[in-house]
């Protein structure tokens, strides 16, 4: 199969009301904008303007530039060495120079070239650049996506399987600790099934840094895939698990079994990179840095000039539990069935460093989905329905509460995948997995084929297809309801089968239905449209709040939408408007289908219903703080508050990206998904952090937003 072309020419506009330029990667959608007090226009910069490769430059003339919002800021000089790194509350003043700006906690990989002196000023709301001199300013971009380079063909031979994982290090860009970013980590090939096995260009693979030896088995080839990757490992048929790394048999089986050592070994050696890189380019305040340098004396410089093997022997000799607390909060876990069709996901999983549990039919225990969470009637809004007075659910008709409340018209095995501790979790093989993604070969494949709305427009669709659900047609105000995004936002009523179907077939990011679903389909005005007698569609992203979407929603995804949320059971409808709109906030503050899907869980019950099916990695926008986060309040006192901070990632910052906060009392940068434990702030602290944001709050009596609430009024629900 052959991937789409996509362009890779950034587009930079500028911009009238209010004036400035806004840059767009046409590969991801994302978009950025620079203020300017007057009009500018632009000129192509010369390929040399900056001394990093892009995608494209401009230059402007300018003498201010501010960014909407604050962002981290690196400045550069023009052999790229870092000068100054600013936060929120920093101003420098830089004499007459070349400097490269690189931004953090956004979404494109954008840089400013100066020639001259330049102040910058970070002590406000945003970041503002006064340059002097006549140089005009040059704006690059580099985009995050990645295609793979080649296709790698490999027969059902588990050897065979092995040579084809063994060139996913070929898309690596260094092999220095600086290889924890994801930008310096490129796409693995792409794996096919075929009779005999090819490997187009792997002549030209350099030798592996280390091997891998393991017996030719599916239970222990896919486990490995990651972190052959990630340390440039060959694998090599053998009697016994283990690594060889600068001369020494390190083993792969350790108490809690071979999986379980893998996932260790592959998480201690990526949070170590990450903070020996702050030797080399990325000379920054890092907050695991800090828990490392609390807990266990280690030479940072020395390790960062080893080689590779040498490297991740030293790491290796350090205890696990050294280092565990500095740990990122990691992204995936992927329980993928042992077949040799699943082959094909490997180079997805390797690219997003993802724990692999290979998962047969023996690990599978099918669930009850009746009683998958507690009955309905306990979630109904006035708490008071008895069996005489009808519920409206969200399926074809009326039912009373308590009659066949959880009961659904799935006909493929429900099960509920072992627990993870990483914030998203997919499964790849038959059934359908409670909590978790359904995932297909062919649903990855698709992460590579999306191509955004050509405008750069986020447009999105609400469709309200029963008016005694009108209230959720509310949330097509909140999925506008973010500065310098452009978004277009339609409401949609009473449709009928063809107008629905128009609605399915357009050019759309985000497709929001409220309404009726069963075994028929979507019900309209006329009758019912049922989706898998579409050939295509041009939906994105879904949510389909209505009962039993499973079906509709896997035909979405299987005419060519990308990933979507559907439900398996009754949703009585007071709690479907709840969960509609908390999902439709989170996705338009930053946060992935997937893990919106997940964190509404903390807050509903019933949310349990709600799966994700095809890639829940897609964001429909970016957040304002470059990726979303969400916090746990533990404890209020008379002057403060603590609480616990999650950041989560999105498709193109991911494990190794860091985070700027902005706000006392952080002093440092972390990694994007770290999980901080016990951050006091007083109250005028933690007023001040809400306010640079918009970010759900989750406490003991349910959940708040950010830029809705403050101290006092949380205080006054505990």
């Amino acid at each position: 199969m052959d991937t789409l072309p996509l362009s890779s020419t950034p587009r930079f506009e500028p911009l009238a009301a209010p004036t400035g330029i806004q840059v767009v990667d046409p590969i991801d959608g994302g978009q950025f904008t620079f203020l300017t007090p007057d009009p500018v226009e632009t000129e192509p910069a010369p390929e040399d303007a900056l001394p990093i490769p892009v995608d494209g430059a401009v230059s402007i003339e300018a003498d201010v530039l501010r960014t909407p919002y604050l962002v981290g800021v690196w400045i550069r000089d023009g052999e790229f060495d870092l000068v100054e790194q600013l936060t929120g509350g920093d101003r420098v003043t830089l004499p007459a120079g070349e400097y490269v700006v690189e931004f953090s906690s956004v979404q494109l990989k954008l840089y400013l070239g100066f020639d001259g002196a330049v102040t910058v000023d970070a002590t406000g709301d945003v970041v503002e650049f006064r340059a002097t001199g006549d140089a005009p300013v040059v704006v690059g971009l580099r985009s995050y996506h990645e295609q793979p380079a080649r296709t790698i063909t490999t027969t059902e031979q588990p050897r065979d399987v092995m040579r084809a994982i063994s060139q996913f290090r070929a898309a690596l860009k260094t092999t220095s600790p600086e290889r924890s970013f994801p930008t310096l980590r490129g796409h693995p090939p792409l794996v096919e099934l075929g009779e005999e096995f090819s490997a187009p260009g792997g002549s030209r693979l350099s030798p592996a840094s280390m091997s891998i030896e393991l017996p030719p088995r599916w239970d222990r080839i896919l486990p490995a895939a990651p972190l052959s990757y990630y340390l440039d490992a060959e694998l090599v048929p053998g009697e016994r698990p283990q690594l060889h790394a600068d001369g020494e048999a390190i083993p792969l089986v350790g108490p809690d079994g071979y999986e379980e050592r893998i996932a260790k070994i592959l998480k201690h050696v990526f949070t170590l990179d990450c903070v020996v890189r702050t030797e080399g380019l990325y000379d920054v305040e890092l907050h695991e840095r800090s828990v490392l340098e609390d807990r266990i004396d280690l030479d940072f410089e020395r390790l960062y000039d080893l080689s590779l093997p040498e490297r991740t022997q030293a790491y290796l000799e350090i205890p696990f539990e050294a280092v565990d607390p500095a740990r990122p909060e990691w992204k995936l876990t992927a329980d993928v069935q042992p077949a040799p069709e699943n082959v094909r996901v490997l180079p997805f999983l390797a690219s997003d460093l993802a724990v692999i549990r290979a998962t047969g039919d023996d690990d599978i225990e099918p669930e009850d989905l009746s009683k998958a969470s507690p009955d309905i009637e306990a979630f109904f809004r006035d708490g008071v329905a008895t069996p005489e007075e009808p519920v409206l659910v969200r399926g074809a008709a009326d039912v009373r509460s308590g009659a066949t409340s959880g009961e659904s018209n799935v006909t493929d095995r429900v099960f509920r995948p072992d627990p993870t501790d990483s914030l998203m979790q997919t499964f790849v093989g038959d059934g359908i997995p409670l909590g978790a993604t359904k995932m297909t070969p062919e649903m990855f494949r698709r992460r590579l084929e999306y191509d955004p709305v050509e405008s750069g427009r986020v447009r999105v669709d609400v469709v309200v297809n029963e008016e005694a659900m009108s209230d959720e047609t509310a949330v097509s105000d909140v999925y506008g309801a973010r500065d310098w995004i452009d978004f277009d936002v339609t409401i949609h009523a009473n449709l009928t089968q063809g107008e629905l179907a128009d609605v399915f077939q357009r050019d759309t990011d985000f497709l929001h239905y409220i309404g009726h679903v069963d075994d028929n389909g979507f019900k309209c005005s006329d009758g019912y449209l049922d989706v898998r007698a579409l050939s295509s569609v041009n939906v994105s992203g879904f949510l389909l709040n209505a009962c039993q979407s499973y079906e509709q929603g896997k035909a979405l995804v299987d005419a060519g939408a990308v990933g979507g949320i559907v439900t398996l059971a009754n949703i009585p409808n007071p709690t479907a408007t709840r969960i509609g709109k908390h999902i439709a906030r989170l996705l338009n503050t930053g946060f992935t289908i997937a893990t919106a899907r997940s964190l509404i869980e903390e807050d509903e019950q019933l949310a349990s219903r709600y799966m994700v099916i095809g890639d829940g990695h897609a964001n429909i926008v970016e957040s304002q703080s470059g990726a979303p986060l969400s916090i746990y309040i533990s404890n209020f006192n008379d002057d403060g508050v603590s609480f616990d901070i999650q950041g989560y990632p999105i498709s193109d910052i991911s494990l190794g990206s860091l985070r700027d906060w902005h706000v006392s009392p952080f002093d440092s940068n972390s990694l994007l998904t770290a999980f901080l434990e016990e951050v006091y702030m007083s109250s005028e602290e933690f007023d001040h952090f809400c306010e640079k944001g918009d970010f759900p709050i989750l406490h003991e009596n349910g959940m708040d937003w950010s830029n809705t609430t403050s101290l006092s009024r949380l205080r006054g629900q505990d």
